[in-house]
């Protein structure tokens, strides 16, 4: 069987409820709201180093846009 990982709080059929982060093994996901094992942790990582990247890279925009005016 597969293990998928719940990418958000929700809810199941028969009154199950399962938390951001839950693994459970099946041979299919409960519902729209479960990813494959590694699919989430792979992803999530990488969307989080680009927002830094972004952030960073606009703050040393910012940074020397202000000088060039202060010259």
């Amino acid at each position: 069987m597969a293990k998928f990982v719940a990418k958000c709080d929700n809810f199941g059929y028969l009154g199950t409820y399962w938390k951001k982060g839950d693994v459970l093994e099946a041979e299919a996901p409960p519902n729209e709201h479960f990813v494959p094992f590694g699919y989430q942790v792979a992803k999530s990582g990488a969307k989080k180093d680009s927002l830094v990247n972004k952030a960073a890279a606009e703050t040393v925009e910012k940074v020397v846009k202000a000088r060039r005016k202060k010259d």
